[in-house]
């Protein structure tokens, strides 16, 4: 019933400002797939604490209201391998949405924002902690349900009135079981389509 409610919301407001003409600011929304996230992760387990690369893929909804300030929702996928004791197969990700609030300024063809996202997520361990070969001795595999805090930084450089190339800052910071932390700083490249 609230998702149902939400995406009728959202759906509304899209519809709303795709059909008003603002003079002073031309963007009303846009809509980015991120397709390049690389990033460091730091997080743990039963087992070890994990430190490794991570990649991702995601996507980010903005909406502007007046000159400064944006809105919206975002979300994605991060997952990093790691090495365990005895097998270098053992991956965490972290798939997370949620919705963000923040600043946002224009001048000629770039745009800057500023903006903290909260969300949900889940996160899927796999470890391995003994393996022959293709055979898994030892492993454990985890799923946790966790509270996502995104502040993000993004510079959006303008190819054409519609369509521009964007840069982000984005630390995922997420708590799970109980009192574990996920902490991700990444780095992100999309495009962005704009009305």
């Amino acid at each position: 019933m609230i998702r149902t409610l939400f995406c009728s919301l959202l759906i509304f407001i899209v519809l709303n400002l795709s059909s008003q003409e603002s003079k002073e600011n031309k963007s009303l929304y846009s809509g980015a797939m991120l397709f390049f996230q690389p990033g460091f992760l730091t997080a743990e387990n039963n087992y070890q604490e994990i430190n490794s690369y991570s990649s991702g893929i995601g996507g980010i909804l903005r909406l502007y209201a007046g000159n400064h300030f944006t809105y919206g929702l975002h979300g994605g996928n991060n997952k990093a391998v790691y090495k365990s004791a005895n097998s270098e197969n053992s991956y965490i990700s972290f798939g997370y949405g949620g919705a963000f609030v923040g600043f946002t300024a224009r001048k000629d063809k770039l745009r800057f924002c500023s903006s903290l996202g909260l969300g949900l997520g889940k996160i899927r361990n796999l470890h391995i902690e003994n393996q022959t070969e293709t055979v898994l001795n030892l492993a454990e595999i985890y799923f946790y349900r966790g509270f996502s805090l995104n502040p993000l930084i993004s510079l959006d450089y303008y190819l054409t009135e519609k369509i521009a190339l964007t840069t982000q800052l984005m630390t995922i910071i997420a708590f799970y079981n109980k009192n574990d932390l996920y902490f991700c700083p990444t780095f992100q490249i999309g495009i962005l389509f704009n009305r």
